[in-house]
């Protein structure tokens, strides 16, 4: 690849991340069912606090919290968001292409959940951290093949 076909890559991931983010928040099911690939892995064990092995806040579920399929994907995470209103934010996009077909990177984000109907400052979830995540490009498009959530910081409360 040259230049110009890596940086086009590069801004097709990004924007691929950004449609998760609209379309998760937006509850776009139809959307969000475009941005994983078949065989895809979400890894959320750590999304509730700061390492997959933290016994501290709230525990999550452990190895359900692991989802293989993109259909299965989805399924999570429109169950885990039911009603709750959501704001997912993306930066800090460092993407490497692997080769025409394969990437990686890290996407630092931002997250607040909560109730619907809740007020600002009464989100349910805050937290800060990075998606690690693959890409892989099917059928022209890249998708998510690999994700992973790991935390910083996360504040629960009333939960």
């Amino acid at each position: 690849m040259d230049l110009t076909e890596k940086l086009w890559a590069i801004e097709e991931i990004k924007q691929l991340k950004a449609r998760y983010f609209r379309t998760m928040d937006t509850k776009d099911w139809k959307g969000l069912s475009e941005i994983f690939c078949d065989d895809a892995i979400f890894d959320a064990r750590a999304a509730f606090k700061m390492n997959a092995d933290d016994t501290s806040g709230k525990p999550t579920p452990g190895d359900a919290w692991l989802v293989s399929g993109g259909a299965a994907i989805l399924d999570f995470i429109r169950t885990g968001l039911g009603t709750s209103v959501s704001v997912h934010q993306g930066f800090g996009h460092e993407i490497e292409i692997l080769s025409p077909t394969e990437a990686c990177g890290v996407i630092a984000m931002e997250d607040r959940v909560g109730a619907a109907g809740a007020r600002s400052g009464e989100e349910n979830l805050h937290g800060w951290g990075h998606y690690h995540e693959t890409y892989r490009k099917v059928d022209g498009r890249w998708r998510i093949y690999r994700s992973k959530i790991t935390r910083l910081r996360v504040e629960i409360q009333g939960v």
